[in-house]
């Protein structure tokens, strides 16, 4: 049918066209910078820190969930196990202080996923008191998620049952967090679009990085020593939190458009 043909490349059209202006408002550039820097320097911390003090079947899930989720194998993993390993002298090399700070740090990545989701839902801050548990609770979720999944994966088994874990444990997760960081502001049918987007573009950089990383850490070490693997590591942040930051502006674009998705992921003209 060329009519309806044309109707779905003007719908497309239209589509594209407001996440383009999506994207721009939100500055995914600077937004994708600011996930990734935040996550190693500020995230990542609070892992390590976990993984010190949590009982051995603890810490080894989480550490078997980053080692699924960042493709690392190979030499790769045993650098990152090794460095890990050694348990005793991570706890004897941090304070309470320490622990604090780091806690304090760690929202920062929290804080700057909230913006994402205000600047994609066009919605004002929610302050300091009504969002600062907000931040605490994320992070206690995600330390949760990364438990959880690293056991489930261990009880499934590889192959598609794998999959299956890490998909739907991801899907709950970025359902879960635009919600929460948005203080409830947005109902959870509309936040269905920005899961299932952040659920299908993790996964797949979940599978491209299995490819990827392990080469670019080995070429980045040989090349640049201990200092090339942040590289890699940091670079690879940058297409994950550019990754998110399109999910965010994509879902909020697909509930504001007015076709039957949208209509039905609103629910009402509220």
């Amino acid at each position: 049918d060329p009519g309806g043909s044309v109707q779905r490349m003007a719908r497309l059209i239209r589509l594209l066209r407001a996440l383009a202006n999506e994207i721009q408002s939100i500055q995914i550039v600077d937004a994708a910078m600011a996930l990734a820097a935040q996550s190693f320097l500020a995230l990542f911390p609070l892992v390590i820190v976990v993984y010190a003090f949590a009982p051995p079947e603890l810490a080894s899930a989480t550490l078997e969930t980053f080692r699924l989720r960042f493709g690392l194998g190979g030499g790769s993993q045993d650098a990152m196990t090794d460095l890990l390993s050694a348990r005793n002298a991570l706890r004897s090399g941090i304070s309470v202080v320490g622990v604090l700070l780091i806690v304090a740090s760690a929202t920062a990545f929290t804080r700057a996923l909230q913006r994402i989701y205000e600047r994609a839902w066009a919605l004002p801050k929610l302050g300091v008191r009504g969002a600062a548990w907000r931040w605490l609770a994320w992070l206690a979720g995600m330390l949760v998620y990364l438990i959880v999944i690293g056991f489930a994966v261990r009880l499934s088994g590889a192959g598609a049952r794998e999959g299956g874990v890490l998909g739907l444990g991801a899907f709950f997760l970025w359902w879960w967090s635009p919600w929460l960081l948005l203080g409830g502001r947005v109902r959870w049918r509309a936040l269905l679009p920005t899961a299932v987007t952040t659920t299908v573009a993790t996964a797949v950089l979940g599978a491209v990085s299995g490819i990827v990383m392990p080469r670019m850490i080995g070429n980045n070490e040989s090349q640049y020593g201990p200092i090339g693997v942040v590289f890699a590591v940091e670079g690879w942040l940058v297409v994950v939190g550019g990754a998110l930051v399109v999910c965010a502006a994509l879902g909020a674009v697909l509930v504001k458009m007015d076709t039957p998705l949208g209509r039905l992921s609103r629910g009402s003209t509220d």
